[in-house]
């Protein structure tokens, strides 16, 4: 390498340690300023009396990435994850579980409610011959399942999730994330063969040790050093030489991983247009609850899904426990909780709540009130991009002109604001790196042109 970058990343989640380890090993001067009092993003763990917290919800270690597969491997290579069949599942009515997706699962619920539900998907499927999809969420999902698939998960669910009206949400955020059942394995499961679903994550690892924290405080070890924790980065702006200054500290480069939407407060010299569309972006918190529990609250289950009001404020619980045998004391178990909200519109996390919250899920026929022996919980403000009907024009606008700029690169799930589960925050890393480490071997200073860019051409 015939020069030394200097270059300064906002935010110290996955993505932002992540390509901090990538440069730093390429022997740049990488400073990772992290605003809060640890690292991990949205994917920070606690330990509260034994019991392994995932603060954010329930995560798993999944991907089609072979690059980002074999970190993993090389990461935990002296203590190997543990690796857990998926067995997911949906609370249909009190004491009636039938498997994930529910579309695979039809013959499992009652006969009125199957019969409902296939003919719905046949009704539905014929119509989609001849009628082009609907731009919004709420008519896509009767248009792509039927009014039975609609109305018994796939409504309720997703109002619980989104907190908004379906009808403002737009489809462009569905791509992996809404399983795509043929209509053979429908009409088999409709019969009683309940069918595989999301076969890519029929198996899945998670770290033997600290909950799902492992991997990014292993990701970090190599450059702790690097990290400054309690440090907001409050100003990005050109320095005259054709840097930048953050914080009125020169570097030549800048990764930032934070929101988009925040940006407007940091970078002054964003035009007023592009200023107004990040701020107009949108987004979901989500609050984590944990719950030590009797290990007869333990289903042999990764996760269920919660999709109607009855059953309290959650919209899914992860049986964490069955993660790791170390996720739990041995002879008891947990389970994580997760409500999404609206910002400014927080759920109670107090100890009160958590109680609150352990009683609709003893209502709901979950667990047992008398078994709950450890409670915490934790607030994520943001957590879930809000994909309304004109986001893709927003999101566009702001990296359009972001992704112009020499030497600054947006990054992360809501750097970009794009749906990326954790192992695609690396693999968006690892693509940058790549970008970057051979414009940085040339001569540190700012790039030149959209090799530098994360959703440019190589």
């Amino acid at each position: 390498m015939n020069a030394r970058a200097r270059i300064a990343i906002a935010g110290g989640g996955p993505s932002g340690l992540m390509i901090g380890r990538l440069l730093a090993q390429d022997g740049h001067e990488v400073e990772i300023l992290e605003a809060g009092d640890g690292i991990g993003g949205l994917c920070r763990s606690r330990t509260v009396e034994g019991h392994a917290f995932d603060l954010a919800g329930g995560h798993i270690m999944y991907t089609r990435d072979r690059r980002v597969a074999d970190f993993w491997t090389e990461l935990f290579a002296d203590d190997p994850c543990v690796v857990t069949e998926r067995r997911a599942a949906i609370l249909h009515a009190r004491d009636h579980w039938v498997a994930y997706p529910f579309e695979n699962a039809l013959g499992e619920l009652p006969l009125e409610h199957n019969l409902e539900c296939t003919e719905g998907e046949i009704r539905a499927h014929l119509r989609r011959a001849h009628e082009p999809p609907p731009r919004d969420f709420d008519a896509w999902i009767e248009w792509k399942m039927g009014p039975g698939i609609a109305r018994h998960f796939m409504r309720p669910y997703n109002r619980k999730i989104w907190k908004a009206d379906l009808a403002q949400v737009s489809t462009e955020w569905i791509a992996d994330r809404v399983p795509d059942a043929p209509l053979a394995d429908i009409l088999r499961a409709s019969l009683g063969e309940t069918t595989a679903g999301y076969v890519h994550q029929s198996t899945f690892r998670y770290p033997r040790h600290g909950g799902f924290a492992a991997i990014h405080e292993r990701i970090a070890a190599p450059i702790a050093d690097r990290i400054r924790l309690h440090r907001r980065v409050e100003r990005i702006e050109r320095a005259r030489d054709g840097g930048w200054l953050v914080d009125g500290v020169r570097c030549d480069h800048v990764v930032s991983t934070v929101p988009l939407h925040a940006l407007p407060a940091l970078m002054p010299d964003l035009p007023a247009d592009v200023a107004g569309a990040a701020r107009a972006l949108r987004y979901r918190g989500v609050a984590g609850y944990l719950f030590g529990v009797a290990l007869r609250d333990v289903r042999p289950l990764s996760w269920v899904y919660l999709p109607h009001p009855w059953q309290g404020p959650a919209n899914r619980i992860t049986y964490l426990s069955n993660y790791s045998p170390d996720n739990a004391p041995s002879g008891r178990g947990s389970i994580l909780a997760e409500v999404t909200y609206v910002p400014g519109d927080e759920p109670d996390v107090s100890p009160a709540g958590q109680r609150a919250l352990a009683r609709a899920l003893a209502d709901a026929g979950i667990l047992h009130l008398e078994d709950v022996t450890v409670m915490d919980a934790a607030l994520n403000p943001v957590s879930y991009i809000l994909y309304d009907l004109d986001f893709e024009a927003k999101r566009n606008a702001v990296l359009s002109h972001l992704d112009a700029l020499d030497g600054f690169h947006a990054l992360g799930r809501f750097g970009r604001y794009e749906y990326h589960n954790s192992d695609q925050c690396l693999a968006q890393a690892l693509d940058l790196h790549a970008r970057l480490a051979p414009l940085l071997a040339r001569g540190g200073g700012p790039a030149a042109g959209p090799a530098s860019r994360p959703g440019g051409p190589p």
